[in-house]
Formats: C-alpha cells, sequence, structure tokens
C-alpha cells in the first residue's frame, strides 16, 4: 500500500517482490501511466534495458555542472518550498483541514532541515529510467498480476482534479482486476482526507486478494506436484 510517491515504490516492491505479495492499494499514486489503448509494450521491457545498460545506469555521472550542480538546484527548491509549508498543507488537506496541524508542519520542516535533504532531491535527477505502471503491473511482462485497489480521491489539490479524473480513468482501462474507488471528498491524500471511505473500500477488496492468495496456493501446489513427478 502506499500514498503518492510512495504509492509508485509499493508497485515496484509489488513487481519485483512476486509471488510474495497477494494485493496492491495505490491511493493517488505517482508514476508514468500511459493510456491503456495507446500503449504499446516495447521490444524489450524498461527493466531490462536498464539491466542490459541500455539506459543510463543508476547513479551514472551527472552531465555539464555535475553533482554541484544537482546539489545547489535542491538547496534552492528547498529553501522556496520550507516558509511555505503550512500554506502547502492547508492546500493539500483543504477536505480535512485539521490534518493540516503544526506537528505535520514541524515534521516536515524539520526533515528538510537536515543537511542531506538537498542532496536527497538532487540525487532523484539520477535515478535509472522509470518502468510505466503499464509495465509494473502487468503480470504477463514480470510485473504485478493480482488485485490492486485504487482510492482516488477526486479532489486532488497536487496534480489537480482533472488530473486525477484521468487517472482514475486511465486506471479502470488499465487490466481486469485493477478496482478504482473514486473518492469526491478526498484530495492528495485519501487515506487520511476519507479514511472511512478508504477503509470501507479496502474490506470490500479483500475478498479479490483471498481468492488471488488461493489461487497462488494452489498453482504453487500444482507445481510442486509436477516436480514430484
Amino acid at each position: 500500500c502506499g500514498n503518492s510517491i510512495g504509492g509508485g515504490l509499493s508497485a515496484g516492491a509489488s513487481a519485483t517482490l512476486g509471488d510474495q505479495v497477494k494485493g496492491l492499494i495505490l491511493c493517488n499514486t505517482a508514476g508514468v501511466l500511459e493510456e491503456p489503448a495507446e500503449y504499446a509494450a516495447p521490444r524489450m521491457l524498461v527493466r531490462d534495458a536498464t539491466l542490459r545498460g541500455e539506459h543510463a545506469a543508476p547513479f551514472a555521472p551527472v552531465p555539464l555542472f555535475g553533482q554541484p550542480a544537482l546539489d545547489a538546484f535542491g538547496a534552492a527548491l528547498v529553501a522556496a518550498l520550507f516558509p511555505r509549508v503550512p500554506a502547502l498543507l492547508d492546500g493539500i488537506y483543504g477536505d480535512r483541514p485539521a490534518n493540516a496541524d503544526e506537528a505535520l508542519a514541524f515534521a516536515i520542516a524539520q526533515g528538510a532541515s537536515s543537511p542531506g535533504a538537498a542532496n536527497v532531491i538532487g540525487s532523484g535527477q539520477k535515478l535509472a529510467t522509470n518502468r510505466p505502471l503499464n509495465e509494473v503491473l502487468d503480470g504477463e511482462a514480470g510485473g504485478f498480476g493480482g488485485p490492486v485497489l485504487v482510492p482516488q480521491g477526486m479532489n486532488d489539490k497536487v496534480s489537480g482534479p482533472a488530473r486525477a479524473s484521468e487517472r482514475a480513468d486511465a486506471f479502470e482501462r488499465l487490466r481486469p482486476g485493477v478496482k478504482v474507488c473514486r473518492l469526491e471528498a478526498g484530495g492528495h491524500c485519501p487515506q487520511d482526507d476519507a479514511p472511512e471511505a478508504v477503509a470501507a473500500a479496502i474490506l470490500e477488496f479483500l475478498p479479490a486478494v483471498r481468492e488471488y492468495a488461493q489461487g497462488d496456493t494452489s498453482r504453487g501446489r500444482a507445481a510442486e506436484s509436477t516436480v514430484g513427478a
């Protein structure tokens, strides 16, 4: 389960962990999602191309001015956003302002004050090419092919409501087994803005997870029987 950037990381982890994952929940997730009807799988998966060195390797040398330029970029971004943290939180949690309390603002400001914060932001520019969610959530392409729940806050102030609606539409068309729950009263963090609705969606989603897990167990036993024979 993950929200925003955490959703993108969770999706990637589900593809990597394979049979250990039985279900996935993505709340207003980040990650490239191409229109399913227009997506054409490349001749080589992004994962495989990266491993073969056809894409820039993770942590490859930074062109032009190198790491100092990335550090300067990160420091400038932190300096620009730091004084705006409370106002930004008010916008993100517009559906439930009580969530944007002083404790949350302090925790974010505390993390941004770390000497390594600027380096973390800059280093993000050195990551390898992202795998699109179309690939990551495709079981036939080495991704996760199990049940996926997408609780989508439609009043997303980060990407914008129009973009949130477009993403929900694309997820609905992605493949069977992906269920979208549109939350009109939820924002970018629906698990915080509309926790009751998200919890209800998860409870409704759990039977699909159990069914998939039982199917995994049956397939595993069948494979063991075949090997034993």
